[in-house]
């Protein structure tokens, strides 16, 4: 049962990032580490990412930009990776990748997807109100089962913890970890229920080429 986790955000085979924050990660206390997917398609070393994930025990999700390197779909995009490219082993391991996870918490089920739920392309961002939420059909789908109390995603890169209000019983409480990819806020985050917050580290580039790990901002939970 997870009391404390981490969470890793879109990965984009960033490996020296992802290198840098499972080693930061082993020597803190976390039950559990966890990715929200999108493994491929960025500037990086994808079959070391995966290598990475698999020594680490890392869990995680399948995301949209894995799903398309799979099935050899949008292959032209920016930093795509062809799939000749890479070693059996990552082949394997992007394959055996769920859409979701169902983990036990002290709060209560946690739900880890790529999007929203098993919808891999579904975006939930900080500032959706109005239609934008009454028009997400996968977070009605899990905001009706009571059981689940977190979710978490990636997709939209952004860093998020945020509440949604059911009509009866305890909110639904989604976390968003961010994304490793350097031109955006590259980080993760570690969750601890028990102390009620989500704690944001950012994964910075230093003078002399070498990255580091400094905390960012620390999120209530609800």
């Amino acid at each position: 049962m997870l009391r404390r986790f981490a969470l890793l955000g879109d990965i984009h085979a960033q490996d020296r990032r992802l290198a840098l924050a499972l080693t930061w990660l082993k020597g803190h206390p976390v039950d559990a580490v966890l990715a929200v997917g999108d493994l491929a398609d960025g500037s990086g070393d994808l079959d070391r990412c995966c290598a990475l994930l698999a020594a680490h025990r890392v869990l995680g999700v399948c995301g949209n930009h894995d799903r398309w390197l799979l099935a050899d779909e949008l292959r032209g995009l920016r930093h795509a990776h062809q799939a000749v490219d890479l070693a059996p082993a990552t082949l394997a391991y992007l394959t055996a990748l769920p859409a979701t996870r169902r983990l036990a918490t002290v709060r209560g089920d946690l739900l880890l997807g790529h999007g929203v739920g098993a919808d891999d392309m579904v975006r939930l961002r900080p500032h959706h109100t109005g239609y934008d939420l009454e028009a997400n059909f996968a977070l009605a789908e899990l905001l009706a089962d009571p059981s689940l109390r977190l979710a978490a995603g990636g997709h939209t890169h952004q860093r998020m913890v945020r509440a949604f209000a059911r009509p009866a019983g305890p909110p639904l409480v989604f976390i968003n970890p961010g994304t490793l990819h350097p031109d955006h806020d590259s980080g993760f985050a570690v969750v601890d229920l028990e102390r009620g917050q989500v704690a944001y580290f950012d994964l910075v580039e230093q003078a002399d080429e070498s990255l580091a790990v400094r905390p960012a901002e620390v999120a209530p939970l609800p």
